[in-house]
């Protein structure tokens, strides 16, 4: 009887969590925004901070689909919204 009250409890809890996918795809969604709020307001003035800036979201978008397991769907998820 225990195992089955055990059993029932994880999963719902792995029904009612996010997966790790899509926590991922969330946080990297939130970087796409930020890269679009760079570009947005991307200044020759100081086009070098705005330029490191960018390529930092982009690798933490990279990093997060290397690590997704499946990066060619992920990265097509995150910028094909």
């Amino acid at each position: 009887m225990k195992l089955i009250v055990t059993s029932l409890l994880l999963t719902i809890t792995l029904f009612s969590c996010k997966s790790e996918y899509e926590e991922r795809l969330e946080q990297a969604r939130v970087l796409k925004q930020r890269m679009q709020l760079v570009e947005s307001n991307f200044s020759s003035n100081n086009a070098k901070i705005m330029s490191n800036e960018l390529q930092t979201l982009h690798e933490e978008i990279q990093f997060l689909a290397k690590v997704s397991g499946n990066e060619k769907l992920f990265m097509e998820e995150v910028f094909n919204d």
